[in-house]
């Protein structure tokens, strides 16, 4: 006999269908045999660094405003997803293939490079090719698999950004972050959160800043006018392409200050994680 309620047993059930998904990583099928990759769980408090780091980031960065605002608001509700983070080690190449792919024709050249220039951003690199399709592989089996067992999920380059600079999996060069949950229809795709965050005006604009192809109009005048307004051509509106010293000087500050202080903030905690 028992009694249980849906939502009080909807968290234990994603973290074990999280369980699934990281065996479903490391059993995902490679084609260099050689590629390593990691993963990790991750719910509850244990979101509260990633989370501090979208929120400043997506002030510039539109696509990770619209992650934090669905995550941050669920977390706060007593929602919280949980995010099955997946790395992968692929800025060497032990394949001696000699394919070109990285843009240099032999595997000891791209190593030498990739040595001496780390990039930075979302993702990193340099990166042998063959090796991010190994790790491009197991993200996906990883959404498969979390659809499998009709969980909600979206993979995100915004989580991974914030693994990254939080140094989480400090051995892996690639990030991303599945999210998965909570027990509602299509959290992260109808994003019912976003939509509650910002006025419908803000939320138009967004997506004509974020998607302009959605909104333009025939291309081969050379001067594409944008359906930006019900009565767009009177008068049509024109999207220009140029630098903007306002938007650098704020992802500057964004992502060289505030950034670097949130992950000083966390750095022990998470340090501690990976200590023999």
């Amino acid at each position: 006999m028992g009694h249980l309620m849906g939502k009080d047993v909807g968290l234990d059930h994603l973290i074990e269908v999280a369980k699934n998904i990281v065996l479903a990583v490391h059993k995902a099928p490679r084609i260099t045999g050689k590629t390593e990759v990691q993963a990790e769980i991750l719910w509850g408090e244990d979101l509260e660094p990633i989370i501090e780091v979208m929120g400043p980031v997506g002030n510039v960065m539109r696509y990770v405003k619209w992650d934090y605002e669905t995550i941050k608001n669920c977390y706060d509700k007593g929602e919280s997803p949980v995010i099955v983070a997946i790395g992968g080690k692929v800025s060497r190449s032990n394949l001696n293939w000699n394919c070109g792919a990285c843009g240099f024709d032999t595997c000891k050249e791209f190593n030498a490079h990739s040595k001496e220039n780390k990039g930075g951003g979302q993702l990193g690199g340099p990166s042998c090719n063959w090796k991010i399709l190994d790790w491009a592989i197991a993200c996906d089996w990883a959404c498969a698999a979390a659809w499998q067992y009709r969980v909600d999920n979206r993979i995100m380059g915004s989580v991974g950004f914030a693994l990254h600079v939080l140094n989480y999996m400090p051995d892996m060069d690639v990030k991303l972050g599945l999210a998965l949950g909570p027990p509602r229809d299509m959290v992260y795709y109808s994003r019912e959160e976003m939509h509650k965050s910002m006025s419908y005006e803000l939320d138009k604009q967004d997506m004509v800043n974020c998607v302009p192809t959605m909104f333009a109009c025939f291309p081969g005048g050379g001067t594409p006018m944008y359906k930006t307004k019900d009565d767009w051509w009177a008068p049509p509106e024109f999207m220009g392409i140029g630098y903007s010293p306002e938007v650098m000087e704020i992802m500057q500050q964004i992502l060289f200050e505030q950034v670097p202080d949130i992950v000083v903030k966390h750095a022990d905690k998470i340090e501690a994680r990976y200590k023999d």
